[in-house]
């Protein structure tokens, strides 16, 4: 059996996660394992419940089943996520590494901050002339964000050039964040700084767009730097200047040092690679023959990138749309199947849609949902294995994978990525060989969708439910729990012609207690509701199934059946009588019960009114009356 690694990581570095899980891969390769990838969208502007249904993913993997754990330190910043994942890994005590980010008890391997931060500031002072800069941060208590301000500063105070404190602020890493600041922070501003230095590649593009929304130009009216390298940053106009990290390279170390632990390898607490600097136009140096290539490239999708979400964004509508009028369980993995039988190009050949057991039931009944971790069992509400819908079926949460092959040749990718509403669980999503769906945002876009119609569908099958019980209730009587008169009109009538429409002989019954305002008068009306629901009772036991049974008004019942279910009418209305009897002895009532009973058969080809058969039935019923009247005179 092959061995298995788990990999935690935030999914919002896109451009970061392609090429560090493209490392880990390839190093995973060589060694024929496969890479468990758990995967959230933890970020600082969500609220409490969503980071609590993000976080819940940490709870999927038991560690026990996995001979290594790599972390992705630098994306684990947000919730607490490095926490609760070092007091995993040291429980079960399995080997493990942490890319980026130092931690007590686990060995790291890692790209320093501050050499390739301090080649870049000292090229902005020697060559450009740099003296007077503003900081953007990411959160003012991140280590990799305190160790790059520090070498910004050294460098400048080496200069002699002061850092000013009030020039700076906390970006949080995020481009959304910067966008909205940028504004206030240029409208705060006596003039500009010589430079803007950003504590990552997002912030610096942020940073360019506002300044260009502002009539400022990059570089000729303020240089701009950034920290990463990205991608996006070599396709930007201007290309940032930046600061380069070798992802590919340090996770497939990471994930060597990772494999050499798993086979009894040397402990190094932390590996440090040095970073180094990346000049850009947004420096105000020449671009690069690689960076002129890839701002063609990035030119290119300009056009295509639009054309290309939008048909993104159609597969998202059919996804909310799909279930948008389910009304049962079933219904609900029927569309999920139509969706994607028809269209998969976005989650690949090999997915699955596990949901949590527990959310199943909520659909049906009043059970709580999860917060905290999973149930046992995942119902598979869809999967497909190489572009084969497989059939509805369930798995034991601690498996993963649906139809996962332990014994394959091949290493495989899967990732997990959690789904809920709010804080509330509703299970996850794998994909297998498909981490490319992560750039551009697109796994998230999808995840949201995918989470978002599950709640849907619950909510559409819960009210089809409660619709359901109302209608139930509507048409049952509340004492008996027969049918009332609307039941009568809506059910047993709607039955009756159904039998005659298909040919089919039908009985009539009237059933009546007798001496009913003398059981009321007399033991009162406590013991005048026993004797209905008691007669209730014998009649529901007495007949068939199928047969329609009416609270017709106070002590009078309505029977409608169809006669081929019965052998004999007769024993059936005395079975009535010896149910009753039986319920009275049990009960031990001070009075005994005796009910008169009615009936006609109503033949296929009669031309007899609905009206008519039931006075028929009625006389019938009234002179069974008469005569145990009679009796009781004689008596």
């Amino acid at each position: 059996m092959k061995k298995k690694i788990a990999v935690f990581t935030n999914g919002w570095n896109d451009e970061y996660l392609d090429f560090a899980l493209e490392g880990v891969r390839n190093a995973a390769s060589k060694h024929n394992m496969d890479v468990f990838v758990f995967l959230d969208y933890t970020s600082y502007d969500k609220t409490k419940e969503h980071l609590i249904g993000e976080l819940n993913i940490l709870n999927l993997p038991d560690l026990n089943d996995f001979s290594g754990a790599l972390l992705l330190g630098n994306t684990l910043c947000v919730a607490g996520e490095i926490d609760i994942l070092r007091d995993k890994i040291l429980e079960v005590n399995i080997p493990a590494v942490c890319l980026e980010a130092l931690i007590d008890d686990i060995d790291c391997i890692r790209t320093e901050n501050i050499n390739g931060m301090k080649e870049l500031v000292e090229h902005l002072v020697t060559v450009h002339g740099v003296k007077d800069i503003f900081w953007v941060g990411g959160p003012s208590d991140n280590v990799e964000s305190i160790d790059r301000y520090n070498a910004v500063k050294e460098v400048m105070e080496g200069h002699g050039l002061a850092v000013d404190p009030k020039k700076q602020v906390d970006g949080s890493w995020s481009f959304s964040i910067i966008q909205t600041l940028m504004p206030d922070i240029l409208e705060g501003m006596d003039k500009l700084p010589d430079a803007f230095i950003c504590a990552n590649d997002v912030m610096a593009m942020g940073v360019c767009l506002s300044l260009d929304k502002a009539g400022y130009k990059v570089p000729d009216d303020v240089i701009v730097t950034g920290f990463d390298n990205l991608h996006s940053g070599s396709c930007f106009s201007p290309t940032i200047a930046s600061v380069d990290r070798g992802w590919g390279t340090r996770s497939y170390q990471a994930t060597e040092h990772l494999i050499s632990l798993m086979n009894g390898g040397e402990h190094h607490r932390d590996i440090i690679y040095n970073s180094t600097f990346d000049p850009g136009e947004s420096c105000g140096c020449p671009i690069s023959p690689e960076d002129a290539e890839a701002q063609k490239e990035g030119g290119r999708r300009t056009y295509s990138l639009p054309l290309e979400r939008t048909v993104f964004d159609w597969h998202l509508l059919d996804i909310d749309e799909c279930v948008s009028q389910v009304k049962s369980i079933d219904e609900l993995h029927d569309k999920y199947n139509e969706l994607w039988f028809k269209n998969h190009a976005y989650e690949g050949d090999s997915f699955a849609l596990c949901v949590d057991h527990t959310f199943m039931k909520s659909m049906e009944n009043e059970t709580p949902l999860l917060v905290d971790g999973y149930s046992k069992k995942m119902d598979v509400l869809f999967c497909m294995v190489d572009g084969k819908c497989m059939p509805q079926g369930c798995i034991y949460t601690k498996d993963l994978v649906p139809f996962y092959n332990a014994n394959s040749e091949n290493t495989n990718l899967y990732m997990f990525i959690p789904l809920h509403n709010r804080q509330f669980c509703e299970g996850y999503f794998v994909i297998k060989n498909n981490h490319k769906v992560i750039k551009d945002f697109y796994l998230n876009s999808l995840i949201s969708h995918i989470s978002a119609s599950l709640d849907r569908g619950r909510q559409n099958i819960k009210l089809e439910s409660m619709y359901k019980r109302l209608e139930e209730i509507s048409v049952k009587d509340e004492l008996t729990g027969l049918l009332n008169r609307l039941g009568y009109e809506k059910l047993a009538i709607p039955y009756l012609e159904e039998l005659r429409e298909s040919k089919k002989k039908a009985i009539i019954m009237v059933a009546d207690i007798n001496r009913m305002k003398l059981i009321n008068d007399k033991y009162g009306h406590l013991h005048g509701d026993n004797a209905i629901k008691i007669t209730a009772n014998a009649l529901k036991k007495a007949i068939p199934k199928e047969w329609k049974a009416v609270r017709y008004g106070g002590d009078e019942y309505v029977i409608i059946g169809e006669a081929a279910l019965v052998d004999n009418i007769n024993k059936v209305k005395k079975k009535v009588i010896e149910y009753i009897n039986q319920q009275v002895t049990d009960l031990m009532l001070p009075f005994k019960i005796s009910v008169s009973i009615g009936y006609i058969n109503v033949v296929s080809d009669s031309d007899l009114s609905m009206e008519e058969c039931f006075r028929m039935a009625d006389d019938a019923m009234y002179h069974m009356k008469e005569v145990a009247h009679k009796q009781e005179s004689e008596e």
